[in-house]
């Protein structure tokens, strides 16, 4: 292939509660898939499972970061490269035209600073490659009554 970022696809890119791979398959279960958070107070720190699934079809060493961007667009950390073997994918490639990368991280106490959409970004080389976005709301309290007077 001419296009290099061709080479790789995302099959899946989302953020949850919790990632289990199971042992004997690399099966993976995402638990509690986030579209939005609701949170009586903001600011907050939350802790979120990211999972990444990647079909790679060049054995070309290739680097993969994950970027997380506020509503205002400003990073809330440093872009993380993200770990795995690229000899795996060369050994998956000698069976088949393509290999499956299966990511899993957990951001601990990400800061959520403000309400409104965030942003997760997977890079290629630098490049976008997807995006995850997570709407972060306030929940308003509910009004609360008077407790009911009885009077005989």
């Amino acid at each position: 292939m001419s296009d290099e970022s061709s080479s790789v696809h995302v099959s899946y890119f989302v953020l949850c509660d919790q990632v289990i791979t199971e042992a004997n398959t690399n099966k993976q279960s995402l638990i509690g898939i986030y579209s939005a958070i609701t949170a009586p107070q903001i600011p907050f720190g939350v802790n979120v499972a990211v999972a990444i699934g990647l079909r790679v079809s060049s054995p070309e060493p290739r680097i993969i970061t994950l970027q997380v961007l506020d509503p205002a667009g400003n990073p809330i950390f440093t872009p993380a490269e993200l770990p795995f073997d690229w000899n795996a994918v060369k050994a998956g490639l000698v069976n088949g035209e393509f290999a499956t990368l299966q990511i899993h991280l957990n951001l601990q106490m990400m800061p959520i600073n403000t309400a409104g959409i965030y942003t997760a970004q997977l890079k290629l080389d630098g490049q976008l490659l997807a995006e995850y976005l997570l709407s972060v709301v306030r929940n308003q309290p509910m009004p609360t009554r008077p407790p009911n007077l009885h009077i005989n």
